[in-house]
């Protein structure tokens, strides 16, 4: 087994309520995305924050997922194993359903391929 060798950290900035951001990121070397953790910056409810995820051009939740299910204290945290080929692009969208706007940061955590 490989070793956490990698942690890519995606800054939204503020997304206003019921906006979106979109996401992008290539690396130069074969990865495993094992895991996301996603943090909002001032410690608010992202229970209504949704993302979706792409590999290249294959999507991995359909149609979306909760931003709530990647913090970090959450003990069910899924393990992606998606294997990510040098120079294919990790992206997606976050949209923000909450009432209020949110700033999150997207943690992407690889492991050698």
């Amino acid at each position: 087994m490989g070793e956490f060798n990698r942690i890519r950290v995606i800054e939204t900035g503020s997304i206003s309520a019921g906006s979106h951001k979109d996401y992008e990121q290539a690396e130069e070397v074969d990865l495993v995305l094992k895991r996301i953790f996603i943090v909002e910056t001032g410690g608010n409810s992202i229970n209504n924050v949704v993302l979706t995820l792409y590999v290249g051009d294959k999507p991995y939740f359909k149609p979306n997922a909760s931003a709530a299910i990647f913090d970090p204290s959450n003990p069910l945290n899924p393990e992606l194993n998606i294997e990510v080929a040098k120079g294919v692009k990790v992206s997606g969208r976050v949209t923000n359903n909450e009432s209020a706007a949110r700033s999150l940061l997207i943690h992407l955590v690889y492991e050698e391929a």
